[in-house]
């Protein structure tokens, strides 16, 4: 396996983490959720990490760039939404 898939995937990692822990605080700032409820709503997203990172490895070299861009531009739109 080539170097490069590797450091796609701990960027694809450190993306997938990044989203997840964005979403655990929207979730927490909702009224009258809890932290507790809120951590269990975001641990369901927490599954998507493992998947991205053996997909990034695992599919074709165009791919990863598209599964890199996805959650970027997703962090991107909701840094400019708030």
């Amino acid at each position: 396996m080539e170097w490069w898939r590797w450091a796609a995937a701990g960027v694809e990692l450190l993306l997938l983490v990044v989203l997840v822990l964005l979403r655990f605080d929207s979730l927490r700032d909702r009224p009258g959720w809890s932290m507790a409820r809120a951590a269990r709503r975001a641990s369901i997203w927490a599954v998507l990490i493992p998947i991205g990172v053996a997909a990034v490895l695992l599919v074709p070299g165009w791919a990863v760039l598209v599964l890199l861009a996805v959650p970027a531009l997703v962090i991107g739109t909701m840094a400019m939404a708030s």
